[in-house]
């Protein structure tokens, strides 16, 4: 059943126009947790798409979930994310979406200590050079790692397959080469619920925290914000880069609206 799923999902999604695609960035947040995982964000051309991992007792095994009370009974990374990814690779001639030449990222966040979890991604990913490493195909998937990333000082230390996903601006420029984009708390610059309009001196402390990521070169996404039209719509004014959201669906609709 779920390998006909897979199938049927693969091939309706394949032959998605291109030019229906949102071009706002927006950021599909614990995307395991929408009711069809990763097929959703992907049907929309999502530019980034959320999974929470865990390392175990088992050898090379990394599982999905958002707590450690969830990983009774939550998936693995290859069943819910690697593998669909391959084999769309793979229908598509080894690009994300047919005759596109956008591609997406794959947000990681350990949820267990890097130097337990980053060796058996690493050796997950390599095994398909041709779906995850940019070096290889310009069109691969970018992976970038966050959570409880590895030290800064040793980001050059691990191979193209990833990259990392910065905390604050502080890096050095070596370090810099290597974080894909920067993602803040959202509630160390506003306390505003996205009703109404935000007010003057939040609005300009974000405008200050946008300016300094595009001064380093990098696109910038704020977690814990919040998820409605309105704060869409602000956002986007705003110029964040990447626009987080549980309803993937629903604000990938409204800015395509936007567009139109």
């Amino acid at each position: 059943m779920k390998k006909n799923l897979f199938l049927a999902l693969s091939f309706s999604f394949a032959f998605l126009n291109s030019a229906n695609a949102q071009e706002k960035l927006i950021h599909s947040h614990n995307d395991y947790r929408q009711r069809l995982p990763f097929y959703q964000a992907y049907a929309q051309q999502m530019a980034s798409i959320e999974a929470d991992i865990f390392s175990t007792d088992r050898e090379d095994e990394l599982l999905v979930a958002h707590d450690r009370e969830e990983l009774g009974t939550a998936p693995t990374l290859d069943e819910s994310y690697i593998e669909p990814i391959v084999s769309l690779f793979k229908l598509n001639k080894g690009r994300a979406w047919q005759g596109s030449d956008k591609y997406f990222v794959l947000l990681i966040d350990f949820k267990t200590p890097a130097n337990t979890t980053i060796d058996r991604l690493i050796r997950k990913l390599q095994k398909y050079p041709e779906v995850f490493d940019p070096k290889v195909n310009p069109y691969a998937v970018r992976v970038v790692i966050s959570g409880s990333r590895p030290d800064a000082g040793t980001f050059h230390d691990f191979p193209s397959v990833v990259s990392f996903d910065g905390a604050h601006f502080n890096y050095s420029s070596r370090q810099l080469e290597r974080i894909y984009m920067i993602s803040l708390n959202f509630r160390n610059y506003s306390r505003w619920n996205g009703e109404g309009k935000i007010n003057e001196e939040e609005y300009i402390k974000l405008k200050e925290a946008i300016a300094t990521a595009h001064a380093l070169g990098k696109p910038i996404r704020f977690w814990g914000a919040p998820d409605s039209p309105n704060a869409w719509q602000t956002f986007h004014q705003l110029g964040i880069d990447y626009i987080n959201t549980d309803q993937p669906e629903a604000c990938t609709a409204f800015f395509r609206e936007l567009k139109n």
